[in-house]
């Protein structure tokens, strides 16, 4: 019978916590830490090294799930085109929310920013400057997103022209609060919001409408 001297077990304790992390982490780590890279650094951060070296483990793992870089780009704009456009379209989608309803509850995903990502966002229109298809991807995305506050425009009686002005101010109106860099508490952004709100609907029902 072959015995372990206390040394070898202590070196074998040492290096198997490492292989067990890298055999835990999936795909989706690795595109969560791309996402951390690009948010902190932009896209020439979201490289295999920086990243292994950020999810302390080998970037041979990198290659279990990715075939290259290019690949982990895709998927990372796969993640925000998920992550910041979904929520908005499922309240679009709930058959029991009336149209001001449905306004109101889409301009809590940017007043409360916890289903959607401003940094994420501001992050993905950084790279789309010097991305030819990635701006592409970004130009897409905006049509939609205006296209579903037209649609709540248009169910709350507006003329389509102008469900499809109100949707474009309401949205770049938000666009461009993030894209200079506005910051404010939250209670001073609460008391703001129903003024807002009442500016940019312009619906007797959204204005006796209150937020939680």
């Amino acid at each position: 019978m072959t015995t372990v001297s206390p040394r070898s077990r202590k070196r074998s304790k040492a290096v198997l916590p490492k292989k067990d992390r890298a055999e835990r982490l999936g795909r989706m780590d690795w595109v969560h830490a791309a996402r951390e890279a690009l948010i902190k650094g932009g896209v020439h951060a979201v490289k295999i090294d920086l990243i292994a070296n950020r999810l302390k483990i080998t970037r041979g793992s990198f290659y279990w799930h990715f075939q290259n870089r290019a690949e982990v780009l895709s998927a990372l704009i796969e993640l925000w085109e998920s992550q910041n456009t979904k929520p908005f379209e499922e309240i679009v989608r709930r058959p029991d929310l009336g149209a001001a309803e449905k306004y109101l509850e889409m301009a809590k995903l940017w007043l409360e920013e916890k289903d959607f990502d401003w940094h994420f966002d501001s992050a993905m229109r950084d790279w789309a400057r010097s991305a030819r298809a990635v701006a592409k991807k970004l130009t897409a995305i905006d049509d939609f997103r205006m296209s579903l506050f037209e649609q709540v425009f248009v169910e709350m009686g507006y003329p389509a022209y102008e469900a499809k002005v109100r949707a474009r101010i309401t949205y770049y109106h938000q666009v461009g609060y993030y894209t200079l860099g506005i910051r404010e508490d939250q209670q001073a952004r609460r008391e703001m919001f129903p003024m807002y709100l009442r500016i940019l609907a312009g619906n007797a029902e959204v204005d006796k409408m209150t937020i939680d």
